[in-house]
């Protein structure tokens, strides 16, 4: 049995929107949890729905309710954030209204955080229908396995890979303290709070112990069905995700060991972290997706732009503005390639636009032949 008096605060934050189907299920799962030391914000962003009503309807005096007047759509970093705000816990754990903890989930999570001095944990989790039936499929064993190194997702993260389980989380509330909360994406919204927490030197932690059941099904912005609206997303989402990438404060040493083989990062000391962005941007522009590749060409053109900025460059790294130059024309970047399904759909589009402008236009010339066709036999039959 746990020493609860040893115990330190959880907040356990849950925001939900017309999640009348789910919802219960989530809350009867954090209040039966074997550790008992938590409190429990409840975000409702002007849900339409039963939901408000099966929250108040938890009578625990842990439960803590927050009544938002907007709808903010998908669920985003802007919720945590109301979380957060009024929260006590040392420790935050997030949990999605369609998912449930295990019974035991805060207490192996804590255990975790306290054993490894922590900022960052995942636990696995369990991938069920959305009747919580387990697949059989896991996480770390089906999706993404656990590396050996916290360095090593880095470079993942940075492509948009979403690494770790959001259902197993657990993040030590000073983590917080130095990061930017980007408020806007959904897509990579939990992917870039997880990067700057690891780029601000924040200790990870990873088990392969199942800590709760993610609940897969239509509804979700995550599903498959979703795939367009997904994409679209991400167009937009990723250069302002970047940004707060170019932001962060990443050691030297760190940076190496996410990218051994980089030889900029070879010549540069501990001092030069001015420089850190345009390396992390030249490493970026070699990225597959177009969409990164733009980014990392904008911040390395607006470093050279700089023009003490661009000497240091020079004097340093050896690379110039011909370099760049020399990358932008032999290797162009296409936003919006064939590969994207969006753009196909766009181009399929398109291409019926032209067609049945084609089409109106053969007929409306008939059209008008016929008319003209006529007035002349009108007019020679007057004459």
């Amino acid at each position: 049995m746990l020493n609860q008096n040893r115990q330190p605060l959880i907040t356990v934050i849950t925001s939900y929107y017309n999640d009348q189907d789910f919802l219960a299920d989530a809350i009867q799962s954090v209040l039966s949890q074997t550790y008992q030391n938590f409190e429990y914000i409840l975000v409702n962003h002007a849900s339409e729905d039963r939901s408000r009503a099966i929250a108040h309807s938890f009578k625990d005096s842990r439960i803590r309710h927050i009544d938002l007047p907007f709808n903010y759509g998908a669920s985003g970093n802007i919720l945590v954030k109301k979380g957060l705000e009024i929260a006590h816990g040392s420790y935050i754990k997030l949990l999605c209204a369609d998912d449930v903890l295990l019974p035991n989930a805060l207490e192996i999570l804590w255990d975790t955080a306290c054993r490894n001095q922590a900022d960052l944990v995942f636990g696995d989790v369990l991938f069920a229908d959305k009747h919580l039936r387990p697949t059989g499929k896991t996480w770390f064993k089906n999706r993404f396995s656990p590396l050996a190194e916290s360095s090593q997702y880095i470079p993942a993260l940075l492509s948009g890979t979403s690494c770790f389980p959001y259902a197993g989380n657990l993040i030590k509330r000073t983590a917080f303290y130095d990061i930017n909360l980007d408020y806007i994406s959904v897509q990579v919204a939990d992917v870039g709070m997880w990067l700057e927490i690891l780029l601000n030197g924040g200790h990870l932690s990873v088990l392969e112990q199942p800590v709760a059941l993610y609940r897969i099904h239509e509804q979700q912005t995550c599903s498959a069905s979703q795939i367009a609206t997904i994409r679209t997303r991400c167009l937009f989402e990723y250069p302002l995700y970047l940004q707060h990438y170019f932001q962060a404060h990443p050691s030297l040493e760190l940076l190496k060991k996410a990218y051994p083989h980089n030889t900029f990062l070879k010549k540069l000391s501990s001092t030069d972290t001015d420089l850190f962005p345009f390396v992390l941007a030249y490493e970026l522009h070699q990225q597959a997706n177009p969409e990164i590749q733009f980014v990392a060409r904008w911040q390395m053109a607006s470093m050279l732009n700089n023009y003490a900025l661009q000497k240091r460059i020079e004097q340093k790294l050896g690379y110039t503005i011909k370099d760049l130059r020399k990358i932008i024309l032999n290797h162009p970047i296409h936003l919006g390639n064939a590969r994207n399904p969006l753009c196909k759909e766009a181009s399929l589009k398109s291409l019926s636009y032209y067609f049945f402008r084609k089409i109106i236009h053969i007929l409306l010339f008939k059209t008008y032949r016929d008319n003209r066709k006529q007035l002349k036999n009108q007019e020679e039959g007057i004459v």
